[in-house]
């Protein structure tokens, strides 16, 4: 769709203007002006309408332009075609404006539908929403309005504005609110942008139009915004990318530092740069934080990939977040899966190829992704692939959390951005080869191509009469190209790492430090640890505090897997008397679950499991009352069951 900013020149009096005088009036830099203009004549071009002249720095209008909402969003209204549940939130949105008066008659012009689908709309409509406060009603004097509280009836307006995911389905919301006074949309988007440079962000270019429709149909509702401009500016910074100045947002630092203590309890990982990933966290952490609290959550199209992708996180993420619920509420999944990929990028990138993570994105959508993900996978085994989707979704990925961008178009980007092919040839992968080797120094050699190995060789060499040199050269690239991609580790079991052999009980009084090696027994006699792993418990511990304690009675004690870790391992110590961390009685500890961890990944999914065990009250209190090894083994199998 077209932008809003030139409807100032569109619709005026005035058919000539000095380009000196629009950059005035619009704000806009002369590039950006010219950019603004070109897509405006194509889409006039692509309406079958006369092109805008623009010359000796002096642009020259018509003396009027019908229907320019079709234009800005060059659709032709009379083919509109939208579906029932589309329709359905914007006949909400539409008498949420209470712009003017409107009837069944107006819902079918505006849809482009016919009486009996709009009666049909609204009765499910009706259906959809009265289940709280809300309901959808009707009078001949007022027409179609809404009843509740209007807090709620702002968070049910916000939520169907999200499922209007493509830019044409908001114009006849556009259309709509510019009916009357052609500016109404620009006049909010000149005050919206004023607030925005006033609150010193910059708001994620995706989230713009929704924000923007959203707040102009506030101002329809209320007639001003300035009487809630609290809430107004709270979603100016609920969509912002979160750098800016946090400065009066001290609460937030105890909350971010608490969600990374959570996260490495949890997942028993330690990030190689604290300082880094908790920068990263406030900055996502700040707009989240507003975006939960006035509810404006926004919807993730990349949620199924990320629950799909990093399932044991998710799961542990939920616990992980528990600071955040506490001042927000409920945290939707959508707002989690950004929690999700923006740690994922530090636990699962592994420690080598100078911690490389990449993104891949192609203009085709996520099957033609996920090819060249595989592809690359096999070209460069050593770099972490965080995710493979359509490069429109690039806004939804937290750009802390990836270094290099693979992508078929170019796109906006600080990071390193390597376009690329959907299906490239064996040359292209070499020269892009070549290219990731060079920029980052990585560990290998510089990658011939087939033609220039057999080219180097063939003086030196017999080669049977009847071989080709084209399938001499096909059998070269098959073994350049031939290389072994680590084994993707899919995480064990919780139920097969606390097998029978490793879980006890005892009856003893025993202080923090017997406990701890009392519970790492198992381990130590299948050889899983080294007694340097225990003692290196024992003085964390000691120099970090009770870090151990996941609260709820349940320790996870660990260390590096370079303290002496042999093999991935978990032993369970559930204790008759309770044991007091640190001679600490508000750090109680009633069982004690060793991990033997060999990378940030591969116990993951255990950890998750038992995660969900501790979030279920009515499950942990089967664990802390368990008498038997069977008992806690039947608590595992049924919550890995599920």
């Amino acid at each position: 769709m077209l932008s809003y900013n030139l409807d100032i020149l569109l619709f005026s009096e005035r058919r000539f203007w000095k380009l000196e005088k629009i950059l005035e009036l619009t704000g806009l830099k002369s590039q950006e002006f010219h950019r603004q203009l070109s897509e405006l004549n194509r889409a006039l071009q692509d309406q079958k309408r006369r092109p805008l002249e623009f010359r000796d720095d002096v642009l020259a209008l018509p003396e009027r332009l019908e229907n320019f909402e079709a234009v800005r969003f060059n659709i032709d209204e009379y083919a509109l075609t939208l579906s029932e549940s589309k329709r359905q939130c914007l006949i909400y949105l539409l008498v949420f404006s209470k712009l003017s008066a409107l009837s069944t008659s107006n819902f079918q012009s505006l849809l482009n539908v016919s009486r009996n689908t709009v009666l049909s709309d609204i009765k499910k409509l009706r259906q959809q929403i009265n289940k709280g406060t809300v309901s959808l009603e009707y009078s001949r004097k007022s027409g179609f309005y809404l009843k509740g509280e209007e807090l709620e009836l702002r968070q049910i307006a916000w939520r169907f504005l999200q499922e209007l995911h493509d830019d044409k389905d908001y114009y006849v919301l556009s259309k709509y609110l510019n009916q009357e006074n052609k500016l109404f949309i620009y006049e909010v988007g000149q005050e919206t942008n004023r607030l925005i440079r006033e609150l010193k962000v910059e708001v994620v270019h995706s989230r713009y139009v929704s924000m923007l429709i959203f707040l102009a149909l506030l101002q329809a509702r209320l007639g001003s915004l300035k009487q809630n401009i609290q809430e107004v500016e709270a979603l100016v910074i609920g969509m912002s990318d979160g750098n800016f100045d946090k400065s009066g947002f001290d609460f937030l630092y105890r909350i971010g530092f608490e969600i990374m203590e959570n996260v490495m309890k949890l997942a028993a990982v330690e990030f190689e740069d604290f300082t880094k990933t908790f920068a990263a966290l406030r900055a996502h952490l700040v707009p989240a934080y507003f975006r939960l609290k006035y509810h404006y959550e926004i919807d993730n199209v990349l949620l199924p990939k990320i629950k799909a992708e990093y399932a044991s996180l998710f799961e542990l993420m939920a616990l992980a977040l528990a600071p955040l619920h506490e001042v927000c509420g409920k945290i939707s999944e959508d707002e989690r899966a950004y929690f999700v990929i923006l740690f994922g990028g530090e636990i699962y990138k592994k420690k080598h190829a100078q911690n490389l993570r990449a993104i891949v994105l192609c203009v085709n959508g996520v099957s033609s992704s996920l090819i060249m993900r595989k592809r690359l996978e096999n070209m460069f085994p050593n770099m972490t692939f965080l995710l493979s989707t359509a490069s429109s979704d690039l806004d939804n990925i937290p750009a802390h959390s990836y270094d290099i961008i693979f992508s078929t178009v170019p796109v906006m980007t600080d990071k390193k951005l390597y376009v690329m092919s959907a299906f490239p040839d064996i040359e292209e992968e070499t020269r892009l080869y070549n290219q990731i080797s060079q920029d980052f120094n990585l560990p290998g050699f510089y990658k011939p191509s087939a033609q220039a190995i057999l080219r180097a060789i063939e003086p030196y060499v017999d080669i049977k009469s009847n071989a080709t040199k084209k399938q001499l050269t096909r059998i070269i690239d098959r073994k350049l190209n031939n290389k072994k991609t680590e084994s993707e580790a899919l995480g064990v079991m919780l139920s097969d790492l606390l097998t029978q052999e490793k879980i006890h009980f005892t009856d003893e009084e025993l202080d923090w430090k017997s406990a701890i090696t009392l519970a790492a027994q198992p381990l130590l006699r299948q050889g899983e640890i080294e007694e340097s792993y225990i003692s290196a418990i024992i003085n964390r511990v000691d120099e970090f505090g009770p870090y151990i304690d996941l609260g709820m009675g349940i320790a996870l004690p660990h260390a590096r897997p370079e303290d002496g870790v042999n093999k991935l391992g978990m032993s369970l110590l559930k204790c008759d008397k309770p044991v007091y961390l640190q001679d600490d009685p508000k750090h109680e500890i009633k069982i004690f679950i060793v991990l033997a961890a060999i990378d940030n990944e591969t116990h993951l999914k255990a950890l998750s499991t038992l995660t969900q065990i501790l979030s279920n009250k009515e499950e942990l209190n089967k664990m802390l009352t368990a008498e038997t090894v069977a008992e806690l083994e039947q608590i595992f199998s049924e919550k890995e069951g599920e």
